[in-house]
Protein backbone atom coordinates (compact mmCIF):
# COMPACT_ATOMS: atom_id res chain seq x y z
CA UNK A 1 0.00 0.00 0.00
CA UNK A 2 1.15 3.57 -0.71
CA UNK A 3 2.87 4.79 2.46
CA UNK A 4 1.91 8.38 1.70
CA UNK A 5 -1.75 7.43 1.95
CA UNK A 6 -1.09 5.48 5.14
CA UNK A 7 0.59 8.52 6.70
CA UNK A 8 -2.38 10.73 5.82
CA UNK A 9 -4.87 8.14 7.11
CA UNK A 10 -2.99 7.66 10.40
CA UNK A 11 -2.69 11.40 10.96
CA UNK A 12 -6.40 11.87 10.28
CA UNK A 13 -7.32 9.09 12.69
CA UNK A 14 -5.08 10.17 15.57
CA UNK A 15 -5.47 13.93 15.23
CA UNK A 16 -9.11 13.80 14.22
CA UNK A 17 -10.49 11.09 16.52
CA UNK A 18 -13.40 12.65 18.39
CA UNK A 19 -11.72 16.07 18.30
CA UNK A 20 -15.18 17.63 18.66
CA UNK A 21 -15.95 15.60 21.78
CA UNK A 22 -14.96 18.33 24.26
CA UNK A 23 -16.29 21.84 24.65
CA UNK A 24 -14.43 25.04 23.84
CA UNK A 25 -13.13 25.63 27.34
CA UNK A 26 -9.46 26.63 27.65
CA UNK A 27 -8.61 30.32 27.69
CA UNK A 28 -6.87 30.43 24.29
CA UNK A 29 -9.47 28.29 22.53
CA UNK A 30 -12.36 30.32 23.90
CA UNK A 31 -10.81 33.61 22.84
CA UNK A 32 -9.77 32.43 19.37
CA UNK A 33 -13.02 30.62 18.57
CA UNK A 34 -15.04 33.50 20.04
CA UNK A 35 -13.11 36.10 18.05
CA UNK A 36 -13.93 34.28 14.81
CA UNK A 37 -17.62 34.27 15.78
CA UNK A 38 -17.62 38.01 16.44
CA UNK A 39 -15.82 38.77 13.17
CA UNK A 40 -18.27 36.58 11.25
CA UNK A 41 -21.33 38.20 12.79
CA UNK A 42 -20.01 41.69 12.04
CA UNK A 43 -18.93 40.68 8.55
CA UNK A 44 -15.51 42.11 9.46
CA UNK A 45 -12.41 40.39 7.99
CA UNK A 46 -9.97 42.71 9.73
CA UNK A 47 -10.45 43.41 13.44
CA UNK A 48 -10.13 40.46 15.85
CA UNK A 49 -12.20 41.08 18.97
CA UNK A 50 -13.23 38.92 21.88
CA UNK A 51 -16.08 40.07 24.10
CA UNK A 52 -16.02 43.29 22.05
CA UNK A 53 -12.38 44.02 22.97
CA UNK A 54 -9.26 43.63 20.80
CA UNK A 55 -7.86 40.10 20.66
CA UNK A 56 -4.14 39.55 20.28
CA UNK A 57 -3.75 37.15 17.34
CA UNK A 58 -3.62 37.93 13.57
CA UNK A 59 -6.36 36.94 11.16
CA UNK A 60 -5.40 33.70 9.39
CA UNK A 61 -6.94 31.29 11.89
CA UNK A 62 -10.11 33.37 12.16
CA UNK A 63 -10.63 33.38 8.41
CA UNK A 64 -10.41 29.58 8.33
CA UNK A 65 -12.70 29.28 11.36
CA UNK A 66 -15.28 31.57 9.77
CA UNK A 67 -15.25 29.40 6.64
CA UNK A 68 -15.83 26.31 8.79
CA UNK A 69 -18.57 28.05 10.83
CA UNK A 70 -20.45 28.88 7.65
CA UNK A 71 -20.42 25.23 6.60
CA UNK A 72 -20.74 23.38 9.93
CA UNK A 73 -22.22 26.00 12.25
CA UNK A 74 -20.66 27.51 15.38
CA UNK A 75 -19.44 24.51 17.38
CA UNK A 76 -16.21 22.77 18.47
CA UNK A 77 -16.18 20.65 15.28
CA UNK A 78 -15.97 23.75 13.10
CA UNK A 79 -13.68 25.75 15.40
CA UNK A 80 -11.03 23.00 15.36
CA UNK A 81 -11.62 21.61 11.86
CA UNK A 82 -8.75 23.38 10.11
CA UNK A 83 -6.37 22.79 13.02
CA UNK A 84 -6.74 19.06 12.32
CA UNK A 85 -6.36 19.63 8.57
CA UNK A 86 -3.16 21.63 8.96
CA UNK A 87 -1.80 19.01 11.35
CA UNK A 88 -2.32 16.39 8.66
CA UNK A 89 -0.75 18.69 6.05
CA UNK A 90 2.28 19.17 8.29
CA UNK A 91 2.84 15.42 8.59
CA UNK A 92 2.33 14.92 4.85
CA UNK A 93 4.78 17.69 3.95
CA UNK A 94 7.38 16.23 6.34
CA UNK A 95 6.95 12.83 4.74
CA UNK A 96 7.27 14.11 1.17
CA UNK A 97 10.24 16.39 1.81
CA UNK A 98 12.20 13.92 3.93
CA UNK A 99 11.55 11.18 1.37
CA UNK A 100 12.91 13.50 -1.36
CA UNK A 101 15.95 14.63 0.64
CA UNK A 102 16.83 11.37 2.46
CA UNK A 103 14.74 8.26 1.87
CA UNK A 104 11.29 6.78 2.38
CA UNK A 105 12.14 4.82 5.53
CA UNK A 106 13.35 7.88 7.42
CA UNK A 107 10.33 9.81 6.16
CA UNK A 108 8.08 7.06 7.52
CA UNK A 109 9.74 7.07 10.94
CA UNK A 110 9.62 10.84 11.16
CA UNK A 111 5.93 10.94 10.25
CA UNK A 112 5.06 8.38 12.92
CA UNK A 113 7.01 10.36 15.52
CA UNK A 114 4.89 13.42 14.81
CA UNK A 115 1.59 11.52 14.61
CA UNK A 116 2.14 9.88 18.00
CA UNK A 117 3.36 13.00 19.81
CA UNK A 118 0.92 13.72 22.65
CA UNK A 119 1.85 17.39 22.62
CA UNK A 120 1.33 17.86 18.88
CA UNK A 121 -1.89 15.85 18.93
CA UNK A 122 -3.27 18.16 21.59
CA UNK A 123 -2.15 21.20 19.59
CA UNK A 124 -3.75 19.99 16.37
CA UNK A 125 -7.05 19.43 18.17
CA UNK A 126 -7.36 22.99 19.47
CA UNK A 127 -8.74 26.21 18.02
CA UNK A 128 -5.40 28.04 18.18
CA UNK A 129 -3.06 29.61 15.60
CA UNK A 130 -0.14 27.24 16.24
CA UNK A 131 -1.17 24.51 13.74
CA UNK A 132 -1.13 27.11 10.97
CA UNK A 133 2.20 28.54 12.10
CA UNK A 134 3.77 25.09 12.45
CA UNK A 135 2.70 24.02 8.98
CA UNK A 136 3.82 27.16 7.15
CA UNK A 137 7.15 27.43 9.02
CA UNK A 138 7.98 23.75 8.48
CA UNK A 139 6.86 23.68 4.86
CA UNK A 140 8.67 26.96 4.25
CA UNK A 141 11.97 25.92 5.83
CA UNK A 142 12.01 22.58 4.02
CA UNK A 143 11.23 24.41 0.76
CA UNK A 144 14.18 26.70 1.47
CA UNK A 145 16.50 23.73 1.95
CA UNK A 146 15.49 22.17 -1.36
CA UNK A 147 15.71 25.52 -3.13
CA UNK A 148 19.15 26.22 -1.66
CA UNK A 149 20.71 22.79 -2.18
CA UNK A 150 19.11 22.01 -5.55
CA UNK A 151 19.26 25.59 -6.89
CA UNK A 152 15.53 25.66 -7.61
CA UNK A 153 13.96 29.11 -7.41
CA UNK A 154 10.39 27.82 -7.34
CA UNK A 155 11.06 26.22 -3.94
CA UNK A 156 12.55 29.48 -2.70
CA UNK A 157 9.34 31.20 -3.76
CA UNK A 158 7.38 28.56 -1.80
CA UNK A 159 9.54 29.47 1.19
CA UNK A 160 8.84 33.19 0.96
CA UNK A 161 5.13 32.65 0.38
CA UNK A 162 4.97 30.37 3.43
CA UNK A 163 6.65 33.04 5.57
CA UNK A 164 4.02 35.53 4.41
CA UNK A 165 1.20 33.22 5.48
CA UNK A 166 2.95 32.43 8.77
CA UNK A 167 3.19 36.17 9.46
CA UNK A 168 -0.59 36.45 9.10
CA UNK A 169 -0.91 33.40 11.38
CA UNK A 170 1.13 34.62 14.33
CA UNK A 171 3.15 37.73 13.60
CA UNK A 172 6.86 38.69 13.59
CA UNK A 173 8.04 35.30 14.84
CA UNK A 174 7.41 34.10 11.27
CA UNK A 175 10.29 36.28 10.09
CA UNK A 176 12.53 36.03 13.14
CA UNK A 177 12.82 32.24 13.45
CA UNK A 178 13.51 31.35 9.77
CA UNK A 179 16.03 34.18 9.47
CA UNK A 180 17.94 33.00 12.54
CA UNK A 181 17.83 29.35 11.46
CA UNK A 182 19.10 30.12 7.95
CA UNK A 183 21.93 32.31 9.24
CA UNK A 184 23.03 29.57 11.67
CA UNK A 185 22.88 26.98 8.87
CA UNK A 186 24.86 29.04 6.38
CA UNK A 187 27.49 29.90 9.00
CA UNK A 188 27.79 26.20 9.91
CA UNK A 189 28.22 25.41 6.23
CA UNK A 190 30.76 28.23 5.89
CA UNK A 191 28.60 29.53 3.09
CA UNK A 192 27.41 32.83 4.51
CA UNK A 193 28.71 34.85 1.55
CA UNK A 194 27.41 37.66 -0.65
CA UNK A 195 27.16 35.28 -3.59
CA UNK A 196 25.00 32.85 -1.59
CA UNK A 197 22.82 35.62 -0.23
CA UNK A 198 22.35 36.99 -3.74
CA UNK A 199 21.34 33.53 -5.02
CA UNK A 200 18.49 33.34 -2.51
CA UNK A 201 16.40 35.96 -4.34
CA UNK A 202 15.80 37.81 -1.09
CA UNK A 203 14.45 40.98 -2.68
CA UNK A 204 11.92 39.11 -4.84
CA UNK A 205 11.10 36.83 -1.93
CA UNK A 206 10.48 39.75 0.41
CA UNK A 207 8.03 41.19 -2.11
CA UNK A 208 6.20 37.85 -2.26
CA UNK A 209 5.99 37.58 1.54
CA UNK A 210 4.89 41.20 1.98
CA UNK A 211 2.33 40.91 -0.84
CA UNK A 212 0.69 38.10 1.14
CA UNK A 213 1.10 39.54 4.64
CA UNK A 214 0.75 43.32 4.39
CA UNK A 215 -2.80 43.75 3.05
CA UNK A 216 -4.41 42.43 6.23
CA UNK A 217 -2.08 44.34 8.57
CA UNK A 218 -2.65 47.54 6.63
CA UNK A 219 -6.39 46.92 6.67
CA UNK A 220 -6.60 46.29 10.41
CA UNK A 221 -4.37 49.29 11.06
CA UNK A 222 -6.48 51.57 8.91
CA UNK A 223 -9.85 50.62 10.42
CA UNK A 224 -8.54 50.80 14.02
CA UNK A 225 -6.56 54.03 13.60
CA UNK A 226 -3.43 51.86 14.03
CA UNK A 227 -4.39 50.91 17.60
CA UNK A 228 -4.57 47.16 16.94
CA UNK A 229 -1.07 46.94 15.38
CA UNK A 230 0.35 48.89 18.33
CA UNK A 231 -1.50 46.60 20.76
CA UNK A 232 -0.27 43.50 18.93
CA UNK A 233 3.36 44.32 18.11
CA UNK A 234 4.25 46.17 21.32
CA UNK A 235 2.15 44.52 24.02
CA UNK A 236 1.85 40.98 22.71
CA UNK A 237 5.24 40.55 21.06
CA UNK A 238 7.88 42.84 22.50
CA UNK A 239 6.51 42.80 26.05
CA UNK A 240 5.92 39.04 26.00
CA UNK A 241 9.57 38.50 25.09
CA UNK A 242 11.07 40.99 27.54
CA UNK A 243 8.81 40.36 30.55
CA UNK A 244 6.74 37.56 32.09
CA UNK A 245 3.25 37.80 30.61
CA UNK A 246 0.06 36.40 32.17
CA UNK A 247 2.14 34.32 34.59
CA UNK A 248 3.77 32.22 31.84
CA UNK A 249 7.35 32.38 33.06
CA UNK A 250 9.90 29.62 32.73
CA UNK A 251 13.45 28.50 33.44
CA UNK A 252 16.46 28.65 31.16
CA UNK A 253 16.27 25.13 29.72
CA UNK A 254 12.52 24.69 29.56
CA UNK A 255 12.67 24.68 25.75
CA UNK A 256 14.81 21.53 25.82
CA UNK A 257 12.45 19.88 28.30
CA UNK A 258 9.40 20.77 26.17
CA UNK A 259 10.92 19.26 23.01
CA UNK A 260 12.02 16.15 24.92
CA UNK A 261 8.51 15.69 26.32
CA UNK A 262 6.89 16.32 22.93
CA UNK A 263 8.67 13.35 21.34
CA UNK A 264 8.44 10.81 24.15
CA UNK A 265 9.13 7.95 24.24
CA UNK A 266 11.62 8.00 21.35
CA UNK A 267 13.21 11.20 22.68
CA UNK A 268 14.96 9.05 25.29
CA UNK A 269 17.40 8.33 22.44
CA UNK A 270 18.10 12.01 21.79
CA UNK A 271 21.58 12.06 23.41
CA UNK A 272 22.78 9.13 21.26
CA UNK A 273 20.97 10.56 18.24
CA UNK A 274 22.71 13.93 18.50
CA UNK A 275 26.13 12.30 18.87
CA UNK A 276 25.45 9.92 16.00
CA UNK A 277 24.15 12.44 13.50
CA UNK A 278 26.85 14.98 14.41
CA UNK A 279 29.51 12.50 13.30
CA UNK A 280 27.96 12.31 9.82
CA UNK A 281 27.10 16.01 9.39
CA UNK A 282 29.72 16.51 6.66
CA UNK A 283 28.27 13.73 4.54
CA UNK A 284 24.69 14.89 4.98
CA UNK A 285 24.08 18.67 5.08
CA UNK A 286 20.42 18.10 5.97
CA UNK A 287 21.65 17.11 9.45
CA UNK A 288 23.16 20.57 9.86
CA UNK A 289 19.91 22.14 8.71
CA UNK A 290 17.79 20.18 11.18
CA UNK A 291 20.26 20.94 13.98
CA UNK A 292 20.23 24.62 13.00
CA UNK A 293 16.44 24.64 13.25
CA UNK A 294 16.55 23.14 16.74
CA UNK A 295 19.31 25.46 17.94
CA UNK A 296 17.68 28.52 16.37
CA UNK A 297 14.23 27.96 17.91
CA UNK A 298 15.41 26.88 21.37
CA UNK A 299 18.09 29.58 21.38
CA UNK A 300 15.63 32.30 20.44
CA UNK A 301 13.31 31.46 23.34
CA UNK A 302 16.20 30.82 25.73
CA UNK A 303 16.11 34.54 26.54
CA UNK A 304 12.34 34.98 26.44
CA UNK A 305 10.72 35.93 29.75
CA UNK A 306 7.40 34.41 28.66
CA UNK A 307 7.40 30.73 27.65
CA UNK A 308 4.59 28.39 26.65
CA UNK A 309 4.96 24.82 25.30
CA UNK A 310 3.77 25.96 21.88
CA UNK A 311 6.59 28.52 21.53
CA UNK A 312 9.36 25.97 20.83
CA UNK A 313 7.17 23.58 18.82
CA UNK A 314 8.55 24.80 15.45
CA UNK A 315 11.71 22.81 16.19
CA UNK A 316 9.84 19.57 17.07
CA UNK A 317 9.54 18.40 13.41
CA UNK A 318 13.29 18.89 12.96
CA UNK A 319 14.12 17.09 16.21
CA UNK A 320 11.89 14.28 14.90
CA UNK A 321 13.94 14.20 11.69
CA UNK A 322 17.16 13.77 13.68
CA UNK A 323 15.61 10.96 15.74
CA UNK A 324 14.26 9.26 12.61
CA UNK A 325 17.73 9.37 11.02
CA UNK A 326 19.18 7.79 14.16
CA UNK A 327 16.58 5.00 14.22
CA UNK A 328 17.30 4.26 10.56
CA UNK A 329 21.02 4.17 11.24
CA UNK A 330 20.51 1.75 14.14
CA UNK A 331 18.91 -0.70 11.73
CA UNK A 332 21.96 -0.62 9.50
CA UNK A 333 24.79 -1.25 11.98
CA UNK A 334 26.03 -4.21 13.98
CA UNK A 335 24.70 -5.21 17.40
CA UNK A 336 27.94 -4.12 19.09
CA UNK A 337 27.19 -0.52 18.15
CA UNK A 338 23.58 -0.53 19.36
CA UNK A 339 23.52 -2.94 22.29
CA UNK A 340 23.26 -0.06 24.78
CA UNK A 341 19.93 1.09 23.37
CA UNK A 342 18.03 -1.24 25.68
CA UNK A 343 19.31 0.82 28.63
CA UNK A 344 17.27 3.72 27.26
CA UNK A 345 14.35 1.33 27.02
CA UNK A 346 14.67 0.60 30.74
CA UNK A 347 14.65 4.33 31.48
CA UNK A 348 11.45 4.73 29.51
CA UNK A 349 9.88 1.74 31.26
CA UNK A 350 10.37 3.61 34.53
CA UNK A 351 8.75 6.72 33.02
CA UNK A 352 5.96 4.60 31.53
CA UNK A 353 5.09 2.98 34.86
CA UNK A 354 4.93 6.46 36.41
CA UNK A 355 2.48 7.77 33.79
CA UNK A 356 -0.71 5.97 34.92
CA UNK A 357 0.20 6.65 38.55
CA UNK A 358 0.63 10.36 37.78
CA UNK A 359 -2.65 10.43 35.82
CA UNK A 360 -4.60 8.87 38.70
CA UNK A 361 -3.04 11.26 41.22
CA UNK A 362 -3.68 14.31 39.00
CA UNK A 363 -7.36 13.43 38.69
CA UNK A 364 -7.66 12.89 42.43
CA UNK A 365 -6.01 16.21 43.26
CA UNK A 366 -8.64 18.25 41.41
CA UNK A 367 -11.81 18.20 43.53
CA UNK A 368 -14.03 18.39 40.44
CA UNK A 369 -12.40 15.27 38.95
CA UNK A 370 -11.71 13.05 41.93
CA UNK A 371 -14.57 10.68 41.03
CA UNK A 372 -12.91 10.07 37.64
CA UNK A 373 -9.53 8.99 39.00
CA UNK A 374 -9.84 5.46 37.59
CA UNK A 375 -9.81 6.97 34.08
CA UNK A 376 -6.09 7.43 34.65
CA UNK A 377 -5.73 3.65 34.31
CA UNK A 378 -6.15 4.02 30.54
CA UNK A 379 -2.49 5.08 30.67
CA UNK A 380 -1.63 1.47 31.59
CA UNK A 381 -1.30 0.86 27.86
CA UNK A 382 1.98 2.83 28.02
CA UNK A 383 3.95 0.56 30.38
CA UNK A 384 2.56 -2.47 28.54
CA UNK A 385 3.94 -1.15 25.25
CA UNK A 386 7.18 -0.03 26.91
CA UNK A 387 8.00 -3.53 28.18
CA UNK A 388 7.23 -5.08 24.80
CA UNK A 389 9.47 -2.49 23.10
CA UNK A 390 12.22 -3.19 25.66
CA UNK A 391 12.07 -6.86 24.70
CA UNK A 392 12.65 -5.96 21.06
CA UNK A 393 15.45 -3.53 21.90
CA UNK A 394 17.35 -6.17 23.86
CA UNK A 395 17.15 -8.39 20.76
CA UNK A 396 18.30 -5.43 18.60
CA UNK A 397 15.03 -5.43 16.67
CA UNK A 398 14.94 -1.65 16.43
CA UNK A 399 12.15 -1.36 13.87
CA UNK A 400 9.81 -3.60 15.89
CA UNK A 401 10.58 -1.60 19.04
CA UNK A 402 9.82 1.66 17.24
CA UNK A 403 6.59 0.31 15.77
CA UNK A 404 5.55 -0.84 19.25
CA UNK A 405 6.06 2.69 20.58
CA UNK A 406 4.03 4.12 17.69
CA UNK A 407 1.14 1.68 18.15
CA UNK A 408 1.14 2.19 21.93
CA UNK A 409 0.86 5.96 21.76
CA UNK A 410 -1.67 5.88 18.93
CA UNK A 411 -3.90 3.62 21.02
CA UNK A 412 -3.35 5.82 24.09
CA UNK A 413 -4.34 8.98 22.21
CA UNK A 414 -7.50 7.36 20.84
CA UNK A 415 -8.46 6.04 24.30
CA UNK A 416 -7.92 9.44 25.88
CA UNK A 417 -9.97 11.15 23.16
CA UNK A 418 -12.79 8.63 23.49
CA UNK A 419 -13.10 7.95 27.20
CA UNK A 420 -11.07 10.42 29.27
CA UNK A 421 -11.29 13.93 27.84
CA UNK A 422 -15.08 13.98 27.25
CA UNK A 423 -15.81 12.95 30.84
CA UNK A 424 -13.24 15.37 32.23
CA UNK A 425 -14.70 18.16 30.11
CA UNK A 426 -18.22 17.39 31.35
CA UNK A 427 -17.07 18.50 34.81
CA UNK A 428 -15.92 21.97 33.80
CA UNK A 429 -17.98 24.76 35.41
CA UNK A 430 -18.96 26.41 32.14
CA UNK A 431 -20.58 23.27 30.69
CA UNK A 432 -22.32 22.60 34.00
CA UNK A 433 -23.72 26.10 34.47
CA UNK A 434 -24.44 27.54 31.03
CA UNK A 435 -27.94 25.99 30.76
CA UNK A 436 -28.72 27.30 34.23
CA UNK A 437 -27.72 30.81 33.14
CA UNK A 438 -29.77 30.61 29.94
CA UNK A 439 -32.73 29.32 31.93
CA UNK A 440 -32.96 32.54 33.93
CA UNK A 441 -33.45 34.53 30.69
CA UNK A 442 -32.05 37.67 32.31
CA UNK A 443 -29.45 40.29 31.32
CA UNK A 444 -25.95 38.95 32.03
CA UNK A 445 -22.79 40.72 33.18
CA UNK A 446 -19.59 39.68 34.89
CA UNK A 447 -17.92 41.19 37.89
CA UNK A 448 -14.15 41.79 37.43
CA UNK A 449 -13.27 38.27 36.25
CA UNK A 450 -14.83 35.59 34.08
CA UNK A 451 -13.91 32.26 32.57
CA UNK A 452 -13.62 33.21 28.88
CA UNK A 453 -15.47 30.08 27.78
CA UNK A 454 -18.73 31.63 29.02
CA UNK A 455 -18.55 34.21 26.23
CA UNK A 456 -18.22 31.53 23.54
CA UNK A 457 -20.78 29.16 25.07
CA UNK A 458 -23.40 31.88 25.57
CA UNK A 459 -22.75 33.21 22.08
CA UNK A 460 -22.66 36.92 22.95
CA UNK A 461 -20.58 39.64 24.53
CA UNK A 462 -20.87 39.93 28.31
CA UNK A 463 -20.65 43.33 29.94
CA UNK A 464 -17.82 43.86 32.43
CA UNK A 465 -18.54 45.46 35.82
CA UNK A 466 -15.38 46.73 37.47
CA UNK A 467 -16.77 47.98 40.80
CA UNK A 468 -19.86 47.91 42.98
CA UNK A 469 -21.12 51.21 41.61
CA UNK A 470 -21.27 49.74 38.11
CA UNK A 471 -23.01 46.66 39.54
CA UNK A 472 -25.66 48.84 41.16
CA UNK A 473 -26.18 50.77 37.92
CA UNK A 474 -26.59 47.50 36.00
CA UNK A 475 -29.23 46.33 38.51
CA UNK A 476 -31.01 49.70 38.39
CA UNK A 477 -31.19 49.47 34.59
CA UNK A 478 -32.30 45.84 34.29
CA UNK A 479 -33.76 44.73 37.64
CA UNK A 480 -33.35 40.97 37.81
CA UNK A 481 -29.90 40.01 36.50
CA UNK A 482 -27.33 37.21 36.35
CA UNK A 483 -23.77 37.96 37.44
CA UNK A 484 -20.85 35.68 36.56
CA UNK A 485 -17.65 36.08 38.53
CA UNK A 486 -14.89 34.28 40.40
CA UNK A 487 -15.21 33.48 44.07
CA UNK A 488 -12.24 35.63 45.08
CA UNK A 489 -13.57 38.74 43.38
CA UNK A 490 -17.22 38.22 44.38
CA UNK A 491 -16.25 37.71 48.04
CA UNK A 492 -15.03 41.32 48.13
CA UNK A 493 -18.68 42.36 48.08
CA UNK A 494 -21.30 41.96 50.75
CA UNK A 495 -24.48 41.49 48.74
CA UNK A 496 -27.26 39.78 50.71
CA UNK A 497 -29.59 40.66 47.81
CA UNK A 498 -27.78 38.04 45.69
CA UNK A 499 -27.84 34.27 45.94
CA UNK A 500 -25.00 32.12 44.60
CA UNK A 501 -26.84 29.75 42.26
CA UNK A 502 -23.75 27.85 41.10
CA UNK A 503 -20.13 27.53 42.18
CA UNK A 504 -17.36 25.19 40.98
CA UNK A 505 -13.59 25.24 40.64
CA UNK A 506 -12.16 25.73 37.15
CA UNK A 507 -10.50 22.53 35.94
CA UNK A 508 -6.75 22.43 36.60
CA UNK A 509 -6.85 26.11 37.57
CA UNK A 510 -7.11 27.89 40.91
CA UNK A 511 -10.11 30.24 40.32
CA UNK A 512 -13.60 29.16 41.38
CA UNK A 513 -16.29 30.29 38.93
CA UNK A 514 -19.66 31.27 40.30
CA UNK A 515 -23.06 32.44 39.10
CA UNK A 516 -25.07 34.82 41.29
CA UNK A 517 -28.68 36.00 40.85
CA UNK A 518 -30.71 38.63 42.69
Amino acid sequence: MNKRLIVVALALIVYGWNYWGTSIYTLDEAKNAGSAVEMMRRGDPFVPTFNSEYHDKPALQYLFMVAAYKVFGVNPFAARFFSVIFGVLLVLSIYLFVKRILNEKIAWYCSLLLITSIQLTIQFRMAVPDPFLLFFLTFGLLSFYVGYTEKKNNFLHFFYASIGFAFVAKGPIAFALPSLIIVIFLLARKDFTWNTIASLSIFTGALVALFIALPWYIGVGYVTDWKWPEYFFITHNLERYTSTFEGHGGFLFDGVVIVFAALLPVSIFLPQALVSVWKTRKEEPFILFALSACIGVIGFFFFSKTVLPSYVEPCVPFAAILLAMFIYKCEQVAFAQTKKLWINGIIFCVIAVAMPIAAVIALQIDPELKDLYLKGLFFMVVPLGAFIALHYLRKQQVEKAFNTYAITFSVLLILISSFVLPQVDAQNPVVRSVKLIEGYNRPIAYYKRINSAYVFQLGKSIKKLENEEQLNSFIAEHGKVVIISAEGEWSELNRPDFEVAFKAKDLFESPVSLVAVN
